[in-house]
């Protein structure tokens, strides 16, 4: 609470050097009509910093997270799709989104956002994928070109509207063949036409089995990593910035702010 007060109280004063600052030009000019509402707005900013520094605005500040216990049960299976889809993506929320690179067996290549890829091991290093299908029932092109040419680049991209608009740009349903790559200017890596320049990093994975969802139309694809494309060999300590899908239709940066680092999962030392 409070970092939210000192951030506001920061805000707020700097509201008012801005305001005393157009003032003074307003004198300089002969504008005396204007001055009385830059003083009452000064005026009205320093009362509240004078609230927040005297504890009256506390509740303002007090947590927002606190949650009603989950008594309700919800049936999933009596749920329309659209209705079923929206609890369990906002339930399961936020997960990193990626840009997946493919290419077909004539060199064709295909971008797809995906929100559906897991690391399930790291010994060896495997992920899965949750690939459906089109409206037409053919396989997702994602899908196609990991049978046919076997190598797939998960581009992680950045926390930006920049980011989200080429995840929007190539989630576009296109023809099998047509470059989702050609909607949007997207500059590649020398050499890596499926490795984003703009992607915070990159896993390069190869296909190795799918397995079809029972009673589903999806496919679950597991993919082995055969390398990690980043800025530099240091390895992070902490999870990256990247963008995230929250909620059904959504993009979102990664959660920020406190973190609490969990070690009983090593045993004892």
């Amino acid at each position: 609470m409070s970092d939210e007060r000192g951030v506001v109280a920061s805000f707020l004063k700097k509201c008012n050097v801005y305001a005393e600052a157009s003032i003074e030009r307003k004198r300089e000019r002969g504008e005396l009509d204007d001055i009385p509402k830059w003083e009452a707005y000064i005026e009205f900013n320093q009362h509240a910093l004078e609230e927040i520094a005297n504890g009256t605005l506390d509740r303002w500040f007090e947590d927002s997270n606190a949650y009603d216990p989950p008594l309700l049960r919800l049936d999933i299976d009596a749920m329309e799709h659209v209705e079923r889809s929206t609890w369990l993506n906002s339930v399961l929320s936020p997960r990193p989104v990626v840009v997946a690179g493919t290419t077909d067996e004539h060199g064709g290549r295909n971008f797809a956002p995906l929100s559906s890829v897991m690391q399930v091991s790291t010994a060896p290093p495997y992920l899965t994928a949750s690939l459906s299908i089109h409206k037409d029932k053919r396989p997702r092109d994602t899908l196609h070109n990991l049978r046919t040419t076997g190598t797939v680049f998960l581009n992680v991209m950045p926390a930006t509207p920049r980011g989200a608009t080429i995840v929007d740009e190539t989630a576009t349903p296109l023809p099998r063949g047509q470059d989702e790559g050609a909607l949007i200017e997207m500059k590649t890596v020398d050499d890596q036409p499926l490795l984003l320049n703009e992607a915070v990093a990159c896993i390069e994975a190869t296909y190795v089995e799918e397995h079809p969802l029972p009673d589903a139309v999806a496919t679950l694809a597991v993919l082995r990593v055969k390398a990690v494309w980043f800025s530099s060999s240091t390895v992070p300590t902490g999870g990256l910035h990247v963008l995230c899908q929250h909620g059904r239709d959504d993009m979102t940066p990664s959660p920020e702010g406190w973190t609490q680092r969990v070690l009983k999962h090593y045993g004892p030392v």
